[in-house]
């Protein structure tokens, strides 16, 4: 395998030896499986199991970046955007911090306020550790380091997810215009 599947069954295999996985059920590739305990805005627990039954569009940021990361959640309303707007609740959106050292539920709430995100299937979470942080960007193939300015370098990549946990289709393009292949995965799966 190569490139972000390799990287995605590397790290879905070191993490089924540690014993890091929840939802049994789900198929080996699932990213539903992934064993890493978040937070949300809202303050509710949230496991990726949970996630399980529709597709999901997943990326991660933080909330103190000021240059990618906006980019990046605008460029997440923009693939939802493009949907039927029947179809716009059917799909879960989780974004994933980076900063668990800084980011909490209440600053999470503030963003999400702050960019207009009020609907119930958006999810801005956190997780627990820098740990759980490094399995999830792994899992998803972003790649991160904290700078001595406490920034945080890091790629942009939204996926999308099918019910099930697998990833159908991601891209790397974070600009003003929806990724024609991440939308039109999106339709697939909500027929």
């Amino acid at each position: 395998m190569r490139g972000w599947k390799g990287g995605l069954a590397a790290c879905l295999l070191a993490l089924a030896s540690s014993g890091g996985w929840a939802g049994n059920d789900l198929p080996g590739d699932s990213l539903y499986r992934l064993d890493a305990p978040l937070t949300t805005q809202r303050g509710d627990a949230l496991q990726f199991s949970d996630l399980a039954g529709k597709p999901a569009l997943i990326t991660m940021f933080y909330g103190d970046c000021k240059l990618a990361c906006p980019i990046v959640m605008e460029g997440v309303k923009s693939i939802i955007a493009a949907l039927p707007a029947r179809d716009r609740d059917r799909v879960t959106v989780l974004m994933v911090s980076l900063n668990p050292g800084a980011d909490t539920p209440v600053s999470l709430s503030h963003l999400a306020g702050e960019h207009g995100i009020r609907a119930r299937n958006w999810l801005l979470a956190v997780g627990k550790s820098d740990e759980d942080t490094r399995g999830v960007a792994a899992a998803l193939g972003i790649r991160h380091r904290r700078l001595e300015s406490g920034e945080i370098n890091h790629s942009t990549r939204i996926v999308v997810t099918d019910p099930q946990g697998r990833i159908v289709a991601s891209t790397e393009d974070i600009g003003p215009k929806p990724d024609p292949v991440v939308v039109k995965a999106l339709r697939a799966l909500l027929k």
